[in-house]
This record gives C-alpha cells, sequence and structure tokens, in this order.
C-alpha cells in the first residue's frame, strides 16, 4: 500500500511548488486536502495569475468592421501527360515468339509467303533462320512478252558472345528468275524459253568484332566474305573479300587502320576477267565538347588491267555543335573506288546483258566536298541536309543494247564528268505510335561526251510515314516521285547510208503511292491488305519495260 502512495505524494509536493512560484510574493494561502483514495483536490477559493501578460495600449480603437467572404470555388485546368512506367529489377521481361509466318495472294497471280524462326532471349547467343518467296505469273499489259517473276531466299545466321569479343556468320542462298519481257514496237516475237533468265547467288559471311571499353586496348573489326552467282547464260562470278580495322586512343586521340582486298573473278562463255582492288585507309581523329575531326589518307591499288592503277587522296571530317545539338554544321572530303560488278549491276538493272562482264570498269570519284548541316529540333525531330561537289571518273549508266537482235537487254556505257548533289531529309517520331520521315535528292552530272545521264533521274522524294493505332491497327503509307528521265535510241540517217542519228527518248515522270494497313486480331494473330501503285500510272523505270499498274495483296501474319 505504502509503495501506491509514494508517487502521489511526490506529485502533491510538485504541484504545490509550482503554485508557489506563480504566486510571485501574493500572500494568498493554498490549503490542500487528500481525501480518501488519495485523489488531491484544490479549493475553489484559489486564485491565479494570468500566464499571459496584459497588455495597456493607450491607442484609441477604431470602428469595427464586419464583413463575410462568399464562398467560390476556383475551377483549375491541367493536362498530365503519361510516361511510361519504369521497369523494376527483377520485373518479369516480354514474352518473346520465335517464329512468325505471313503469306498472301494478289492481282497478277501474285503469291507472296515468308517466314522467320529466331533463338530467344540469351547473353551467350543468337541464331535464326529465314525464308521469302514471292512470285507473278501474270503479264503486264501491252507488252509482247512475259513479264512473270519469281524471288526466292534463304538465310541461316547466328552470333556467339565471347568475353570482350562477338562472332557472327550467315550463309545466303537465292534465285531470282524474270524475263526479258520488253522490246521496241515492231520487234521479233519471242517465246518464253528464249528471254528466261535467272540468277543462282550463294553467299558466306563470317566476322570477329571487339568491345573493349578501356580506351586504351586496341579494338579490331576482322570479316570475311565470298559469294558465287551465276545466270542462265553461264555468266558467272566469284568474290573473295577481306576486310580490317584497328585502333585506339593514344591519349586523346583516335588512331586506327582500315584494310580490304577485294578479289574479282568473272566468266563469260567468250571471255574471262580477273581483279583485285587494295585498299589502305590509316586515320587520326580527336573530338572535344562540341568539335569532332578526323583525317586520313585512302590509298588505293587496282590490279588486273593491262597498267595497274594507283590513287593516293587525303579524306577528312570536322563537325562542330553550335547549340546543343540543335545546330550542327559538318564538312568532309572524300573519294573512293566502287567496284561495278556483274552482281551490282544486275542488282540494280536486271536486264542487262550477260556480255557486259568484259568490259565491266570501276567508277573512281577522284574527289568529294561536302558540306552540311545536321541537327535535333526536339526530341522527336531531326533533320540533315548537305551539298557535295566532286570528279568522277567511268560513271556508269544502262542503255539499250541495239547489237542484241532482239532489242530486249541493256549494256552499260562509262563516261567522266562532275558530279553535283543535294541531300535532304527530316524525321519525326513519337514513341512507337507515329513515325514519319521525307527524303529528297537531286543528283546532278555534268559529263564529258554523253548528252544525258541516261536512265538516271536528277531527283528522287521518298515519304514513309507509320501510325500505330492502340497496338491494334497499323497504317504504313509511302510516297516515291521521280523527275522524267531519258533514254538513247537510234534511227537511220538521211544523209549517209547505213549511218544511224542518236535521238533521245523521254520516260515521264513517275508518282508511286502505296498503302498498307494491319489487324492485329491477338498478340499473336494479324491481317493485312497492302494497295500498292493506288493511281495506277503506267510508267516505265526501263526503257519499254513498263511496270505493273495498280496491285494489291490480302494475307495473314501468325506468330507462335
Amino acid at each position: 500500500m505504502t509503495q501506491r502512495i509514494k508517487p502521489f505524494i511526490t506529485l502533491f509536493f510538485l504541484f504545490h511548488t509550482t503554485l508557489q512560484m506563480l504566486g510571485q510574493g501574493n500572500d494568498q494561502q493554498v490549503t490542500t486536502t487528500v481525501i480518501s483514495d488519495f485523489i488531491p483536490a484544490i479549493k475553489s477559493d484559489v486564485r491565479k495569475i494570468s500566464e499571459t501578460p496584459a497588455i495597456l495600449d493607450t491607442s484609441t480603437p477604431g470602428p469595427r468592421i464586419d464583413y463575410k467572404l462568399a464562398p467560390r470555388k476556383f475551377d483549375t485546368y491541367y493536362d498530365v501527360e503519361p510516361i511510361k512506367a519504369a521497369k523494376m529489377d527483377g520485373e518479369p521481361l516480354n514474352k518473346l515468339y520465335p517464329g512468325t509466318v505471313r503469306g498472301g495472294i494478289g492481282n497478277y497471280f501474285s503469291l507472296y509467303g515468308e517466314g522467320w524462326y529466331n533463338s530467344t532471349r540469351s547473353r551467350e547467343n543468337a541464331w535464326g533462320v529465314h525464308v521469302r518467296h514471292f512470285s507473278s505469273s501474270s503479264s503486264v499489259g501491252g507488252t509482247p512478252g512475259f513479264s512473270g517473276f519469281s524471288d526466292d531466299d534463304l538465310s541461316l545466321y547466328g552470333k556467339k558472345f565471347v568475353g570482350k569479343h562477338t562472332l557472327d556468320a550467315d550463309i545466303n542462298y537465292s534465285r531470282n528468275s524474270l524475263y526479258f519481257y520488253g522490246n521496241e514496237p515492231g520487234a521479233f516475237d519471242h517465246s518464253r524459253d528464249s528471254i528466261h533468265q535467272y540468277f543462282d547467288f550463294v553467299s558466306a559471311n563470317v566476322g570477329l568484332l571487339s568491345h573493349y571499353q578501356d580506351k586504351e586496348k586496341l579494338n579490331h573489326s576482322i570479316r570475311l566474305k565470298y559469294y558465287y552467282l551465276d545466270d542462265h547464260y553461264k555468266t558467272s562470278e566469284n568474290n573473295l573479300q577481306f576486310k580490317g580495322s584497328a585502333w585506339r586512343y593514344l591519349h586523346e586521340e583516335l588512331v586506327g587502320l582500315d584494310v580490304s582486298v577485294d578479289y574479282y573473278n568473272n566468266h563469260a562463255p567468250h571471255d574471262t576477267s580477273n581483279m583485285t582492288i587494295v585498299h589502305l585507309h590509316p586515320f587520326v581523329g580527336a573530338e572535344g565538347e562540341k568539335w569532332d575531326l578526323k583525317v586520313g589518307l585512302s590509298a588505293f591499288a587496282e590490279y588486273g588491267r593491262d597498267v595497274p592503277f594507283y590513287s593516293f587522296v587525303p579524306d577528312a571530317e570536322a563537325s562542330y555543335d553550335i547549340y546543343k545539338h540543335i545546330l550542327t554544321p559538318y564538312v568532309a572530303l572524300e573519294d573512293g573506288t566502287v567496284r561495278n560488278s556483274y552482281r551490282n549491276l544486275t542488282s540494280e538493272n536486271p536486264f542487262v546483258n550477260p556480255n557486259v562482264v568484259g568490259g565491266i570498269q570501276n567508277t573512281r570519284y577522284k574527289y568529294s566536298i561536302i558540306g552540311g548541316l545536321r541537327g535535333v529540333l526536339s526530341s522527336t525531330t531531326s533533320y540533315d541536309a548537305h551539298a557535295s561537289f566532286g570528279e568522277v571518273e567511268n560513271a556508269a549508266f544502262f542503255v539499250n543494247d541495239t547489237s542484241d537482235r532482239m532489242h530486249n537487254k541493256f549494256t552499260v556505257i562509262y563516261d567522266d564528268g562532275r558530279l553535283f548533289k543535294l541531300h535532304g531529309e527530316l524525321a519525326y517520331q513519337k514513341t512507337e505510335k507515329l513515325r514519319f520521315l521525307i527524303k529528297g535528292d537531286y543528283i546532278r552530272y555534268f559529263l564529258y561526251h554523253e548528252v544525258q545521264q541516261w536512265h538516271t533521274p536528277t531527283t528522287r522524294i521518298t515519304l514513309s510515314a507509320h501510325y500505330n493505332l492502340r497496338e491494334k491497327i497499323l497504317i504504313k503509307a509511302d510516297l516515291f516521285a521521280l523527275n522524267e528521265q531519258y533514254a538513247p535510241y537510234y534511227v537511220p540517217g538521211t544523209t549517209v547510208p547505213h549511218s544511224f542519228v542518236l535521238q533521245t527518248k523521254t520516260l515521264k515522270p513517275l508518282v508511286d503511292v502505296n498503302l498498307g494497313v494491319e489487324y492485329r486480331y491477338s498478340k499473336t494473330l494479324s491481317a493485312f491488305v497492302h494497295f500498292n501503285n493506288i493511281g495506277a500510272v503506267k510508267y516505265y523505270q526501263w526503257n519499254d519495260y513498263p511496270t505493273q499498274t495498280f496491285n494489291m495483296m490480302v494475307g495473314i501474319s501468325f506468330i507462335f
């Protein structure tokens, strides 16, 4: 019992002492009475001094004004732009599907099929296979010959990640079948077999690339390529190519060397030729907070002609960021040699006469001075615009081969001259929902002998747009525009017997508009429809070779 009473007695004395201090000398007596159960009480006649001091103000108070505030809500409006949620460590990754197949049919008796099968996510390797078929078995109206075609492709590819290196390789096979269906009015009639052409192409490629982050390490790239091409006329081409690069930093400067060796062997029924091109390119680069500079020397050597050819030309490029990557001017001095191989020529124009392999020349760009501006206008918009001027030797142009009795093939002629180019592009991308790209090129040759840059338009415009509507409907639109082109043809002369006079034929400008729509029924199943050449324009990319007018294709796509 005594232990329970002690706390209350202590509380009593503390309270009593506090009252005495607040009294500050007042002689009023304070009496405390403890009753049963030890509940302390203070008598009602106790007088206490207020803890808040009173302030005596001698000023005259002003009139009291009563007012009320009418309650009224002030509406505020704001838009919240959603941001993509950040992924946290340990969050499950999106599921990857290894396979995709697509197929469709269209007018002109067109068939399309394509498939991919790839490895999924891995830190050690990546591999895949791709197969494609596209064909048409109907002729273009107004042509005397059959104009169907068939393209088949098969590719195997893979990568292996080994430490700080990536080893990659691929093997490809393609077969492209077509017909020389174009000829001049009144030319020879011909059967399908007599105008048939096909190309068999086999290639292999292996490379090794380092990924050292340490600037003092020697980074390197080694690549070895080989391909074999033959056609229906027993014309073939072998190409073996080696490319190697090495670079590292010495203090703050980047020092490197590029080396390439190209060997070509061309074989025609009545001709065989060999060509080797060696290219050495040492360079030094440096950069600052706003500028970049790279200078080098290009040394070319060509073997296989009667007299070897050597070339030593300096090259350089520099840029300076004037303001936050919005305005970056740049200049460059370039040169180079382009091998006009049978593969490159037939890829651009498949109607080339196989006999051109005996007279293939390399195009040499003696110099090219480039100046332009590039930058970003916002987080979604970028641009690039530049102009160049240079001198070119053996520029290649396609013309109708008048030596062929059917007049339905092309040969290649070469000329020297000066070359002026303008290029501009504007790109816009807002996430994956909307993408927009417009490009324009102006290419003008000032040739020394030919009166026109045959089958080479001076103006090209490309516009491409992609729109993704809630991952459900995908829309793609493309527009291609070329100005007029020129083709040479010969008419019998009137003054000299058995002579011919060169005339120029104008190929009309073309505008090709395409539209594709895909509807995703689910994550794995979708349907698509493509409309090509919506304006049904009949145009000629090559003289006497009209292209298909309006064509469409419908199909499905399945992911597994």
